[in-house]
């Protein structure tokens, strides 16, 4: 699979920009090798959903982070450029999120379909889902286990993974103003649980007086 193929199309024309065409052109194929090595040294647990998550969203990125690394890029510095493709990946989420947000009685489609997505698109052999609340206010689970986190500290980059957690603030902000998103932490930000809150309406209710 090529890196065009995942959520990071552009990655290529990035690194030209960036680095210039020798340099950048040096600096794409390189994550190139390593996405194809991630890949096939890659446990997919034999899940479907799995293997695609590391097809197209977690390891392209880590290979980018890398190869950054690899070529003498301070680790901040590395953190910061591959958190701009990963925010702009997002931000095509976002405007997926927008035409939902658009349709009638966004909240109540959300709500049903929640828990069987989350159960084909996350499944156990990955994340440990935890629900909380699931009615017509808020949507409330946690994951105590995520494969993001298993395997960016498995590669020796637990810092990377924040870039993927903050991911979903970029994609749920398109959300609104049908449904809030808000968190209070994640695994990758040292939190014991990623928190997951979808509340319906863009603002809580005043308490009563």
């Amino acid at each position: 699979m090529r890196i065009e193929d995942t959520t990071l199309p552009f990655l290529e024309e990035d690194c030209l920009q960036r680095f210039g065409r020798a340099e950048g052109a040096a600096v794409f194929s390189r994550t190139q090798e390593r996405y194809r090595d991630l890949l096939e040294g890659a446990d997919d647990r034999g899940s479907p959903a799995i293997r695609e998550h590391l097809q197209k969203k977690l390891f392209p990125p880590m290979a980018y982070y890398l190869t950054l690394l690899e070529r003498g890029i301070p680790r901040e510095k590395a953190l910061d450029l591959t958190g701009e493709e990963t925010r702009r990946a997002a931000g095509v989420k976002r405007e997926q999120m927008r035409r939902l947000a658009g349709l009638p009685f966004a909240y109540t489609l959300y709500r049903f379909a929640c828990k069987s997505f989350m159960r084909k698109n996350f499944p156990e052999e990955g994340w440990e889902t935890e629900w909380v609340r699931c009615d017509g206010e808020e949507l409330h689970f946690n994951l105590g286990r995520c494969i993001y986190w298993d395997l960016t500290r498995l590669h020796g980059c637990p810092e990377l993974c924040r870039l993927y957690c903050e991911n979903d603030l970029v994609s749920f902000s398109g959300l609104l103003p049908k449904i809030r998103f808000e968190r209070g932490g994640t695994l990758g930000t040292g939190a014991p649980r990623c928190d997951f809150h979808f509340l319906k309406g863009a603002s809580r209710p005043a308490p009563p007086k």
